[in-house]
């Protein structure tokens, strides 16, 4: 689906959080029937049934199935973690029992494969069944790897466009997160890889002899504790200019404040940005963070035009409510318009290879969220 310049695609938005997701669902849900399918990830975190709990609860007529991303790197993982992703499988099965029609098995990247992960998960949902029977599509990444989680995003938007240009079935397809900045620090990578990978499609054309030494501008989405990840992204990539994107506002005000603070040295003294190349984008709302970081991009191709344009990378180092505002701001730069106002940004990520044990808690306040990505509302 194009979009016709000065004209964005998730402007307006539907978005639901809080109070206002079971009035959104049940809306949706109980006016008529609706065959939904659920795709779920089969993770070790304790987030992972809220979202399939609350919808079923709602109710409502039509088929509930589940397809589940089962996801591996090859790595022997702690006994706490197997024990926590056996629980959340015993929860799936629970609510779903044999309407699991599909498991999606995704071999992770590792050491020896560090770049799979995006390139698995296109390639497991290229070879799943048909989903043309179901009316909503809920892609649920409260449990899922970044990077699976937006190529999943990234294919299922590109899959559906393509089933309603063909004169198929306009299928909804809405993303859901049970968001919790707590769950999310109580989450510590043990590992990270030494190779720089992308998502499948967004790769920015970093290697294309063509246009070398066209500048190279970089926007970090930065969330705690990824010093080693900026750094690595940053010696691989080279820009000539770096936007450090900022959560505000955020929950906590001084959030922004404070991750300044901790990469002070790194930012200033390391990367040497100018403080005014720092920008915002909203923590509570992934519609508006994805405008936000859109018109970067595109202020700084214009700003560039009389040097030929510019490559332009987004790394999605924050929340996943930030992560999928960033890949809808990536992927409209890809396919909105006319061929002169595309740009193919790139999306570099460095993957964990492993996990410590985490202390995340049952209790801890968390908030679901639902964005309706692409369907009905569209018309």
């Amino acid at each position: 689906m194009s979009i016709e310049p000065g004209v964005m695609r998730w402007d307006p938005y539907v978005l639901a959080r809080g109070t206002d997701f079971d009035g959104f669902w049940r809306d949706q849900l109980q006016r008529s029937r609706r065959d939904v399918l659920m795709v779920v990830g089969r993770g070790f975190d304790v987030r992972a049934l809220d979202v399939s709990e609350r919808l079923l609860g709602i109710g409502g007529h039509g088929r509930r199935d589940a397809w589940l991303m089962d996801f591996d790197n090859g790595q022997v993982d702690s006994e706490q973690r197997i024990e926590m992703t056996r629980d959340n499988l015993e929860g799936y099965e629970r609510l779903f029992g044999d309407r699991v029609v599909n498991t999606l098995e995704i071999a992770l990247g590792n050491a020896q494969r560090p770049t799979a992960t995006s390139r698995n998960t296109k390639r497991a949902f290229a070879n799943a069944n048909s989903f043309l029977c179901y009316d909503d599509i809920v892609l649920d990444i409260s449990a899922v790897p970044r990077m699976v989680a937006l190529t999943a995003l990234a294919v299922l938007i590109a899959r559906l466009d393509d089933v309603l240009e063909n004169n198929g079935k306009n299928i909804n397809l809405h993303v859901t997160t049970a968001e919790s900045v707590t769950s999310d620090r109580s989450t510590v990578s043990g590992s990270l890889s030494d190779v720089v990978t992308t998502i499948v499609g967004f790769s920015g054309s970093k290697n294309a002899q063509s246009d070398e030494f066209m500048p190279r501008v970089w926007f970090p989405v930065l969330g705690e504790h990824q010093e080693a990840r900026l750094l690595k992204i940053r010696d691989d990539l080279m820009p000539d200019e770096i936007c450090p994107v900022l959560p505000f506002p955020s929950r906590e005000p001084r959030r922004g404040d404070e991750i300044i603070a901790s990469y002070q040295q790194t930012l200033f003294d390391d990367f040497q940005i100018e403080p005014r190349n720092i920008l915002h984008a909203s923590e509570f709302n992934p519609f508006e963070a994805y405008k936000q970081i859109f018109w970067a991009i595109d202020r700084y191709r214009d700003a560039l035009a009389d040097l030929g344009g510019c490559k332009a990378y987004v790394s999605p180092l924050s929340s996943k409510l930030l992560s999928v505002g960033a890949l809808l701001a990536c992927y409209e730069h890809k396919t909105r318009g006319s061929a002169n106002r595309k740009l193919d940004v790139g999306m570099p990520y460095v993957e964990s290879l492993s996990y410590g044990d985490v202390s995340q808690s049952r209790d801890d306040p968390r908030e679901l969220y639902s964005m309706w990505i692409r369907g009905g509302w569209e018309t």
